[in-house]
């Protein structure tokens, strides 16, 4: 039978080396990270609000595309809660009379966001009373 051989004292095997400071400076940054991120949605799971979708709307420019008027428009969603299929209708009115409507459908606007869209038109909106306003919307 073969023996074991033992190791004396002085005899030197793989040796530990302990971590070195800029491996805890990673860790502790890891750490940090990872309780910062529970942290905040613990607190956003137990103060958030579910109000409904707050959309209001801001129209940027009108811009003339061939035989076509084009209103670009910003929608902010203030609200908790998304809002999917949102309409936006757009109307030309002269005086009380409506002159022309457009309307687009815009598939998903997230709570504490803003979105772009356009309506088209053939008469040019900067001769009417332009009004826009969303209709409804899904709650997805």
């Amino acid at each position: 039978m073969a023996e074991k051989k033992k190791k004396s004292p002085n005899e030197s095997g793989p040796q530990e080396k302990s971590p070195s400071l800029l491996e805890w400076l990673f860790a502790a940054i890891g750490v940090l990270v990872v309780t910062s991120a529970l942290g905040f949605l613990i607190y956003r799971g137990a103060t958030k609000r579910d109000t409904p979708p707050a959309i209001k709307i801001e129209v940027e420019s009108v811009t003339q595309t061939g035989g076509t008027y084009l209103v670009s428009f910003r929608v902010f969603n203030t609200g908790d809660t998304t809002a999917a299929d949102l309409t936006i209708e757009g109307e030309l009115k002269n005086g009380e009379k409506p002159e022309e409507t457009s309307d687009v459908t815009m598939t998903y606007v997230p709570a504490q966001s803003v979105r772009r869209g356009g309506l088209f038109f053939t008469k040019n909106p900067n001769d009417f009373q332009l009004n826009i306003r969303a209709k409804g919307y899904e709650q997805p």
